[in-house]
């Protein structure tokens, strides 16, 4: 599941069934703009400008070729050399994927390795070639926002995110490619196998610093054609969505869940823009990740850590993407625990990054409340789903994640901030 979103394996409010019937949605404005481009995205630093592509961009792994890479990356990746063969292995697709992703291995002309300053792979990504996941992806506006996030955002901060040698967009076509950095052989993280303490707090202090780069930005507004906020299209679909995917909460999830659950999952379609404006819609806001999780993470030996995945930003409160986290990926008594302290620890980053008037006090209101977001989750992710389907890690993980929302739910009292 690297570099895909979880709206693909169930565990979002942006959830594919078997069908590839859309259960939790949003129906974004798209740019009809052409953009082919190439995005400085290296670590924060200014990265590889791409080099200028005539001609077709593949739209199939298996189309890339030597001769595309050589007009689409730029010299100083291949190390001014250039590439003669390109290997091309397709690492995720299938039946709830609506784009495909591979690994690309390079050769190089009068070298048996790479020569200095050239890539020896990269990883490649370009929409499904399935029409009816590609329609979907297309209206989750999942292209446009990963897009939209190495063209406008990834080189202005310091978060490490893979490098993006290629971003190419041509939205009238609906055609879209990424080139980016492979970041092997960092270690993939596993929600399910949760993280250590200190890697927990090295994931909350990076993304800290990201939040608070973007804190209430005027800037943010220049993304309103891709990035989804509370009260635009995006919440209107998903409320949808919500009331429609209720009734199959129960036979679903309905051993999973309380009663007290079952009920506010039931008040809440009655009142499904109270909940977003309590919870996701709270003041101050920033550029959010949205699907922060330990399987769109990576970590190095020595606490490195880089962050996978952006097709699913928002623009809303800061504190979705930590509850989210410790919500998800940790055990509830683990949380009980540590949460305390590791919400702390963010809290502290945030005003080492340059935060102002921002007390202890709110920042703790702000991730209970947050987890209201995390019954939109548990409700829209029951739609269509037959979990006798799924194979056994894909069950596990379902029934895990909709648990442990419905704790921390239930343990931080969110329903308290409901008006």
């Amino acid at each position: 599941m690297s570099y895909h979103s979880a709206a693909l394996a169930g565990m979002n409010a942006c959830t594919l069934n078997r069908k590839g019937r859309l259960i939790g949605a949003t129906l974004l404005g798209r740019s009809q703009s052409r953009d082919t481009r190439a995005t400085p995205t290296q670590h924060g630093g200014s990265g590889a400008q791409g080099g200028t592509v005539m001609g077709h961009v593949p739209q199939r792994c298996s189309e890339i070729s030597a001769a595309f890479l050589n007009s689409a990356l730029a010299p100083e990746v291949r190390g001014e050399a250039m590439i003669a063969d390109a290997d091309v292995e397709v690492i995720g697709e299938g039946v709830g994927f609506v784009g495909e992703v591979a690994r690309v291995r390079l050769r190089y002309e009068g070298h048996d390795a790479p020569p200095p300053g050239a890539i020896g792979s990269l990883i490649a990504k370009v929409p499904t070639t399935n029409p009816g996941f590609k329609h979907i992806g297309t209206m989750l506006g999942l292209y446009q926002k990963e897009h939209g996030f190495y063209a406008d955002v990834a080189h202005r901060v310091s978060l490490s995110v893979p490098t993006a040698y290629f971003n190419h967009a041509d939205h009238d076509a609906g055609e879209y490619m990424l080139l980016l950095q492979d970041m092997a052989p960092l270690r993939p993280g596993n929600q399910l196998e949760s993280c250590t303490y200190h890697e927990a707090e090295v994931v909350l202090q990076s993304i800290a610093g990201f939040h608070a780069a973007w804190w209430n930005h005027p800037e943010l507004a220049a993304f309103d054609d891709w990035l989804p906020q509370p009260g635009g299209a995006y919440f209107h679909i998903l409320e949808a969505s919500y009331k429609a995917s209720l009734p199959a909460v129960r036979p679903v999830f309905g051993h999973l869940l309380s009663e007290d659950i079952m009920a506010l999952a039931e008040r809440l379609a009655d009142c499904y823009h109270d909940m977003v404006d309590a919870g996701a819609g709270r003041a101050p806001h920033t550029f959010i990740h949205g699907d922060f999780r330990l399987d769109n993470m990576m970590f190095g030996p020595n606490l490195e850590f880089t962050l996978l995945d952006w097709q699913l930003p928002f623009k809303a409160n800061p504190l979705w993407d930590v509850v989210y986290f410790l919500a998800g990926n940790f055990s509830p008594e683990w949380r009980r625990e540590h949460q305390d302290q590791l919400v702390r620890t963010y809290h502290a980053a945030l005003l080492a990054a340059g935060v102002q008037d921002y007390p202890w006090e709110r920042c703790w209101d702000d991730y209970r409340a947050a987890g209201l977001v995390l019954m939109g989750y548990i409700v829209t992710s029951a739609a269509d789903v037959d979990l006798d389907s799924f194979n056994d890690r894909g069950r596990m993980v379902l029934e895990t994640m909709m648990s442990r929302y419905a704790t921390a739910v239930e343990d931080l009292r969110s329903a308290d901030f409901m008006p």
